[in-house]
């Protein structure tokens, strides 16, 4: 593969996904598509198979690794062992001073590493960017919510006391940071969210550009993943720890606890329809 940013423009950066069996090989084909459309192409693509996959999704890992030539690494793991685990396996491999995140169903806007690496160049005070996605069902075109998220390193700080301030699918981190922070997040549940909060409570900058640079493919199961009992539990312990790390107080813990308490009791399409309408407001 050609990297456009070889030089001194941008420092390097690596595209780093995890896909496990039950996802639908049109769509990792379209993901990893929207990689190779971008203006600025990465140094490296590591995908880690959380997991045995199926011999459809091998033959697009196949097909894409034969187009990218070397600069695609495939990182096979014997069994699932989270998103967590699968993200740390892939970083372990990965040597370049910037990585990208990117989730194996959703689709990067043709110029998102390039806005991006302007940012990183502009700002190299910062140790995560991020941005704002488009939320999809179905069709690309056929957009059904937004999440903006807060831009400056002191809006992300009061966000992140209530809510998540950066969107996975769209946010370029510092590698060299991971290994301070004691490593990628294990648990299953919240694991993104508690990233940013290590990333806060370390004194690291974090930024987010007012941008749409990916669009996440939306489903019900997404939304029915954010209720029921051990999620709440979930959230609750890791509130209380995350105050304890300095990231939020009382006030905050228990506004969030509440919201997030009735938030869990709700069916999936009140759920769904609070996300859209309300906390990722529909944009049509």
């Amino acid at each position: 593969m050609k990297n456009k940013q070889v030089g001194d423009k941008f420092p390097t950066f690596a595209v780093l996904m995890t896909v496990y069996e039950k996802e639908q090989p049109a769509f990792l084909d379209r993901s990893l598509r929207s990689v190779s459309e971008q203006t600025v192409r990465p140094g490296q693509i590591v995908v880690v198979t959380d997991g045995p996959l199926t011999p459809e999704l091998d033959r697009v890992l196949a097909h894409h690794q034969t187009a990218f030539g070397e600069a695609f690494k495939i990182v096979r793991l014997a069994e699932n062992k989270g998103r967590g685990r699968a993200s740390q396996a892939g970083i372990d491999t990965i040597t370049t001073k910037w990585i990208a995140r990117m989730d194996s169903d959703d689709i990067c806007l043709p110029d998102r590493f390039e806005k991006q690496l302007q940012a990183i160049v502009a700002h190299p005070q910062v140790a995560v960017v991020g941005g704002y996605v488009l939320e999809f069902a179905d069709e690309e075109d056929n957009i059904v919510g937004k999440r903006k998220v807060p831009l400056t390193n002191d809006e992300i700080r009061n966000y992140a006391k209530y809510r998540n301030p950066i969107n996975n699918p769209a946010v370029m981190f510092k590698r060299e940071a991971i290994p301070n922070l004691g490593g990628y997040p294990t648990m299953n549940i919240l694991e993104d969210y508690d990233l940013w909060i290590r990333f806060i409570a370390n004194g690291y900058e974090l930024m987010n550009l007012p941008e749409y640079l990916v669009k996440m493919r939306v489903s019900s199961g997404m939304y029915s993943r954010r209720g029921g009992m051990d999620f709440l539990k979930t959230y609750i312990k890791m509130k209380r720890k995350w105050r304890q790390m300095g990231v939020g107080d009382w006030k905050s813990e228990l506004t969030s606890n509440v919201a997030m308490t009735a938030n869990t009791l709700l069916p999936d399409k009140a759920r769904k329809l609070i996300y859209q309408k309300v906390l990722h407001k529909n944009c049509k």
